[in-house]
């Protein structure tokens, strides 16, 4: 298991559903695969999603929990033993507890650790305590955990183990009224460590609590954009970031009969007569009389632009 986020505050859903999207287009790695989306709803009930291929962004999730208060999400490569929910336990009126690597693995009693820290949860301790007394007794085992409360308790932790390890990320930000919390391993970015990619999934989720603008954002090609010539990529969107305008520099693009890179790395993003930012990843689409069109992976609509630092959103 490879990223595990969780989320407190209006509009956690969201944020944890962005920041695992994000993962699944900006990394590389253990990603993309199975995935467990659950939260706590205005009752306290826990419901989950899950699947074991194609990520969280191939999930059915319903459009109100986007809006739940308390969130959490566990992602990494496909087909993981049934069931899944094993990976992100909860219990109703308390508290969701996620993770990274084995957060199901036994503990020195012989229970998986993420039920132990709920149990702890349900007998009142704090996530942090809780964590912390688990990993207490077992320095060596292959976790790294995140439990979130019904109230809004934050608590997240590696292990000594996992802690050595070269290939971490992590990431927590929080307030009076929201906050999260992120950890992953063994997913890489393109511009340099894996910390740059917590990096980028904090900023992703902190704005979608707080409703602000992030450096990196998402763009979507929602229906057929017609090809045009030109003497440099661009992609043009407009305010509400769906792909308006593709232009491209390679005549090739007009005349292919195929799936490919519609949205070049890189391309200049521009919005009305303005240029704000670079294309951070690619957009893959089926090509055919000179127009991208949409494919039903909803994965494949979208790209990651990061804004120039001289614009605002």
């Amino acid at each position: 298991m490879t990223i595990g986020i969780a989320s407190f505050g209006t509009r956690s859903g969201a944020a944890v559903f962005n920041a695992v999207l994000a993962a699944e287009l900006l990394g590389r790695g253990a990603i993309g695969g199975f995935a467990v989306f659950a939260i706590l709803d205005a009752d306290g009930k826990v419901h989950h999603r899950w699947t074991q291929d194609g990520g969280v962004g191939t999930l059915d999730i319903p459009a109100s929990w986007h809006d739940a208060g308390i969130a959490a999400c566990i992602s990494s490569g496909p087909n993981r033993p049934e069931p899944l929910i094993q990976f992100l336990p909860g219990a109703n009126g308390c508290a969701l507890v996620t993770g990274h690597r084995l957060p199901h693995a036994p503990n020195t009693s012989d229970v998986p650790i993420n039920d132990a820290v709920l149990a702890r949860l349900n007998a009142g301790e704090t996530p942090q305590a809780a964590i912390d007394a688990e990993f207490a007794q077992s320095p060596e085992i292959d976790a790294g955990l995140i439990a979130i409360t019904a109230d809004g308790a934050l608590g997240w932790a590696n292990s000594a183990r996992v802690q050595r390890r070269s290939d971490l990320g992590q990431a927590c930000r929080r307030d009076a009224d929201r906050g999260f919390a992120l950890l992953h391993n063994s997913i890489f970015i393109a511009d340099g460590p894996c910390q740059n990619l917590a990096d980028a999934l904090s900023g992703i989720a902190w704005g979608a609590l707080t409703s602000s603008p992030a450096r990196h954002s998402f763009l979507r090609l929602t229906h057929p954009v017609a090809f045009r010539l030109a003497e440099r990529d661009r992609i043009v969107v407009d305010g509400a970031g769906d792909i308006i305008g593709l232009e491209t520099a390679n005549p090739a693009l007009l005349t292919a009969e195929r799936v490919g890179t519609a949205g070049y790395l890189s391309a200049e993003v521009w919005q009305g007569e303005r240029s704000i930012g670079i294309a951070a990843t690619e957009l893959f689409a089926r090509m055919s009389g000179g127009t991208a069109h949409p494919q039903t992976d909803p994965d494949s609509r979208n790209l990651m632009m990061v804004r120039l630092s001289d614009v605002a959103a």
